[in-house]
């Protein structure tokens, strides 16, 4: 059961009755105002093979309502790309579905100072340019292409709070719990980021930033929406930090946030520890989570033994949060991420590289660029739906 506890640093909204989508839903289903709405999902071409994406496919397409999908499709060869445009075919919705790897794509990042790019934040980064040619559209929504436990009612959640005046926000995060029959997942949420916050907190309690970040229930989450012209204006990090290091802009910029509870279960497709690789998996994402973190701490210190000692307590209380739950504690799993994760904060973080622009000074800098980049994408032929 769902509390109404508020921590007073952004605003939580809770489900706190049977039917909590209704109220969301009703106000979307309003034609002037659901279709001022875009979902964007980024994907990899790999996952238009899988089981999440066609299941999440079908979810969307039940959502008459909504006035435009906009998909990133990642790492596709011409031929892998057009069998992926096939599972978003029956989508009823405008749509616009985006090659990132066209050579066509590539030249237009060249004309723009921008080298090979690829990953999640250059893929919303390209998601977010397509956008701003649609100017009916005021609210992006977006979220992963692997959720093996999607609901449609993720879009409408996410967007009611930006686009109904009575609440007024510019941003709003998903949160849930993240398990299944095999126990907890989450891993670097649960033993890197909150322990390594709590640790910041302590070496530094006046840090509003620190506080703002620990006021988010689960700070990686991928769903979020967000005003179109403030995504319009943000440089996109292209690193694993990236939903971290957007939460500390959303505070700098002053804008109004929210958090909303999306589910009672989440989850999607896990990333090996990698262990002895740190160039791959839960390992690499840690440094880079771990370095967005320190930045955005503003030069805090942290005392390597406080650390531990908070990823310890976090271990013992997931594990008996699990039993409680009835669910296995895989504890030889959990105790090998914590200690990478406390080793890796004694270990020379990697310099992050510099985010890509906001689509804002690329306009002003050189007007016509977002156009010209939705030329490209209308080249593809891959524009369909309503007209």
């Amino acid at each position: 059961m769902a509390d109404f506890h508020q921590n007073g640093t952004i605003t939580t909204l809770h489900r706190l009755t049977g039917d909590h989508n209704l109220e969301a839903l009703s106000y979307v289903k309003q034609e002037k105002h659901g279709q001022a709405i875009a979902l964007v999902l980024p994907c990899l071409v790999s996952e238009c093979e899988g089981t999440a994406l066609p299941r999440i496919v079908d979810e969307i397409s039940k959502l008459d309502w909504l006035g435009r999908i906009i998909v990133g499709i990642d790492g596709a060869s011409a031929e892998s790309f057009n069998s992926a445009r096939e599972i978003f075919a029956k989508l009823p919705q405008n749509k616009t579905i985006v090659w990132n790897d066209d050579p066509a794509m590539k030249a237009f990042d060249s004309t723009l100072g921008i080298g090979n790019i690829s990953g999640k934040g250059s893929n919303l980064w390209r998601c977010i340019g397509v956008a701003t040619n649609f100017q009916e559209i005021s609210t992006l929504v977006f979220h992963d292409a692997d959720v093996t436990t999607y609901d449609g009612s993720f879009v409408a959640k996410l967007a009611h709070p930006i686009i109904d005046s009575r609440m007024g926000f510019n941003f709003v995060k998903g949160f849930y719990p993240r398990f299944d029959n095999n126990g907890f997942n989450g891993r670097l949420t649960r033993l890197l980021v909150n322990p390594l916050l709590e640790s910041l907190s302590a070496a530094d309690p006046g840090n509003d930033q620190l506080r703002f970040l620990q006021a988010f229930r689960y700070p990686l989450a991928g769903e979020f929406a967000i005003e179109r012209s403030l995504a319009a204006s943000l440089p996109m990090p292209v690193h694993w930090g990236v939903d971290i290091a957007m939460l500390s802009t959303m505070r700098t910029r002053g804008c109004r946030v929210a958090q909303t509870d999306l589910t009672d279960r989440y989850d999607h497709k896990h990333q090996s520890l990698s262990t002895e690789d740190p160039n791959t998996g839960l390992h690499r994402m840690a440094r880079e989570v771990i370095s967005t973190i320190f930045d955005a701490a503003g030069g805090s210190t942290i005392d390597p033994k406080v650390f531990k000692d908070n990823i310890d307590n976090a271990v013992i209380a997931n594990r008996v949060n699990a039993i409680s739950n009835g669910l296995p504690s895989n504890s030889a799993q959990e105790e090998a991420a914590a200690k990478l994760f406390a080793s890796l904060v004694q270990e020379p973080l990697p310099s992050l590289p510099n985010d890509l622009p906001s689509w804002e000074v690329i306009q002003s800098e050189a007007p016509g660029r977002c156009a010209d980049l939705l030329s490209i994408v209308e080249s593809q032929s891959i524009s369909e739906g309503r007209i």
